[in-house]
């Protein structure tokens, strides 16, 4: 996800009354800010004097504070209704509900029952709380920096060290954030950008949803690890690192962040954000939204000079403007297997290195094969391999080793240093895998005990309307020559897969179903003739329905009884609804037949009624 417009500019200089002062506070005494826009819609916006002695009409005299008007509490820039608010129900997860204070924080590291489990040390955040993992080896970390890795919970399962509870396809996973994170692209938070003549942004609003990398332009940044000038980043007061990022090994770890303001380079200390080391030489962070504006987040622009570049790699750029490190020399293959190094002939020649002179950590492996420009190195991925080394970190197994290539006239010498190449490949330690082949699961019924049910309870009604909602009561029904019988027919099944098809309906004189003397109205499902029987449905459900002409079927006027035989059809395995056209013959049913229907007597009236 790229983010161009995800602080959005809310004052010029015209309308900015002041810059950020002093920390922002979590009580009902109010919050300073830059300008009442920052204020909430039930807060009120005063200015007063920061010091008698600076004169009034100087920007930097006046203190700009909100706070909640009666009947709110908060800090003026969230305020909170006493009566909507009370007994906690506009508090997030993490907050508790306080009638002087509003929603504040629950410190989860001082409850009876601790969240972290030993060695784990229980630190609190905002709304939450992190599990800090002692270091394996200080020695390895950032000077001056808190190196101990962030663990967290995902469904109740403790992510390894490294990873974090990331959704991931809709499902909230432990991943590795250097493999799942959204872009930030936005280039106002470039630290050579002066908001004041672009408008300042802040990052109050924004809706932070997992991990970000720094970009700008096409270029991977970073934020600055110094204090970076007011104005700058396209805000007020610039967002910086406190502590140095962390190395490779660290995991996740937890940063400080101040943002610059008058004389004092940390005069906003907000809420830390998360930060991790990926392979590949970037960084990824996890931000959380400001406490007040104007502040934001920079990115440091002198990172992308190519201050990430290693041994044999070359800055370039086209436009003197995007920088990037490009390798010119070295190239290194991370096989399954092996791994290679290779290097470029003409440029170890312009830096007078001899290339059959270079070998591994382990002085023995110095095997080497020329081709085509290039001179390829060769090691089995195996720990201990020519001096390899192995270390994982919860995400990957990290193979390690230095290649080191004299100059041209170390055979003369005594005594030559060689240039040395370090390199690495990373594996992930997670991997997946599918079987092909696919697996048709059945149910065995042989040697089974088997039984035969009862047919489904069918039931056939003579309506009155063509709509079918009124039926006639059972017993006879007088009706004159040419009405219009609608008959219809449901059957009691349970099985929503199964529907009721009309199979044969006739009538007879009788009510004896197997009368000989029969007036076919439907067979094979269709019906015998069109201009006097119409089959409304039928093999879509379980009730069917058809409409026919009542004439003198045998030249007489005696009694008329209505026939059906039904079937139950499995619309899962085969066409249930009735194909009729002119074609009167039909393919071999696969429905279950069901027990006959009549209805009757029908009395005929010479006239109508």
């Amino acid at each position: 996800m790229t983010s161009s417009n995800m602080g959005r500019p809310l004052i010029t200089p015209g309308l900015l009354l002041l810059m950020l002062i002093p920390a922002i506070t979590a009580d009902s005494s109010g919050s300073v800010v830059t300008s009442c826009e920052a204020c909430h819609p039930h807060a009120a916006c005063r200015a007063s004097l920061l010091n008698n002695e600076v004169e009034v009409e100087s920007s930097s005299s006046k203190l700009v504070t909100c706070n909640c008007k009666s009947g709110f509490v908060g800090n003026g820039i969230t305020c909170y209704d006493l009566k909507l608010c009370a007994g906690g129900s506009c508090c997030r997860q993490g907050y508790r509900w306080s009638s002087e204070l509003g929603c504040v924080d629950v410190d989860e590291c001082s409850l009876p029952d601790q969240p972290c489990s030993p060695p784990q040390v229980c630190e609190n955040t905002p709304g939450s709380f992190n599990c800090l993992v002692p270091p394996e080896d200080d020695l390895r970390s950032s000077p001056g920096s808190d190196s101990r890795s962030v663990q967290f919970q995902c469904g109740g399962r403790r992510c390894p060290v490294g990873e974090d509870c990331i959704s991931v396809g809709g499902s909230s996973l432990c991943a590795d954030p250097c493999q799942h994170y959204s872009v930030l692209n936005d280039a106002w938070r470039s630290t050579t950008n002066n908001g004041a003549a672009s408008g300042f942004h802040c990052d109050t609003s924004v809706n932070w949803q997992g991990w970000y990398r720094l970009f700008l332009g096409n270029t991977s940044v970073q934020m600055p690890e110094r204090c970076v000038e007011m104005y700058m980043c396209g805000t007020a007061a610039p967002l910086w690192l406190t502590d140095p990022h962390p190395q490779l090994l660290d995991g996740v770890v937890q940063r400080g962040v101040c943002g610059h303001w008058s004389s004092k380079c940390c005069t906003f200390r907000e809420n830390p954000i998360h930060v991790k080391a990926c392979y590949g030489n970037y960084y990824v962070y996890k931000f959380v939204p400001t406490t007040g504006c104007y502040l934001a987040y920079c990115a440091d622009v002198n990172t992308k000079v190519c201050s990430t570049c290693g041994v044999f790699d070359a800055c370039v750029s086209d436009d003197k403007i995007n920088w990037r490190c490009e390798r010119k020399a070295l190239e290194l293959v991370c096989g399954r297997n092996f791994i290679q190094v290779v290097l470029q002939m003409d440029n170890l020649e312009t830096g007078h290195l001899d290339p059959s002179s270079a070998h591994l950590a382990d002085p023995s492996c110095s095997v080497h094969q020329e081709a085509n420009g290039t001179v390829w190195y060769q090691v089995e991925r195996r720990e201990g391999r020519c001096g390899n080394t192995l270390e994982t970190n919860g995400t990957h197994a990290v193979y390690s080793n230095s290649l080191f290539v004299y100059p041209l006239n170390a055979r003369n010498n005594s005594l030559s240093r060689p240039l040395s190449l370090p390199f690495s490949c990373a594996y992930p330690l997670e991997s997946e895998s599918s079987l092909d082949v696919a697996i048709k699961p059945y149910l065995l019924t042989e040697g089974g005990v088997s039984g035969l049910g009862a047919k489904a309870e069918s039931f056939m009604s003579l309506y009155r309307n063509a709509n079918f909602t009124e039926a006639y009561p059972p017993g006879e029904v007088l009706l004159p020559v040419g009405s219009a019988l609608h008959v219809g027919v449901s059957i009691d099944e349970t099985n929503d897969q199964l529907v009721v098809v009309l199979e044969n309906c006739y009538a007879t004189h009788t009510p004896n179903f197997d009368d000989l003397m029969r007036y076919v109205l439907i067979q094979n499902r269709c019906p015998s003739d069109h201009h006097q029987v119409r089959v409304d449905e039928s093999g879509s459900s379980l009730r069917a329905r058809f409409s026919a002409l009542l004439f003198l079927y045998q030249g007489d006027y005696r009694d008329v009884f209505l026939h059906c035989s039904l079937s139950l059809c499995d619309q899962r395995r085969s066409s249930c609804t009735p194909n009729c056209g002119r074609r009167m013959s039909r393919s071999v049913s696969t429905s279950a037949s069901q027990k006959s229907l009549t209805v009757g007597p029908i009395t005929w009236t010479k006239g109508p009624e």
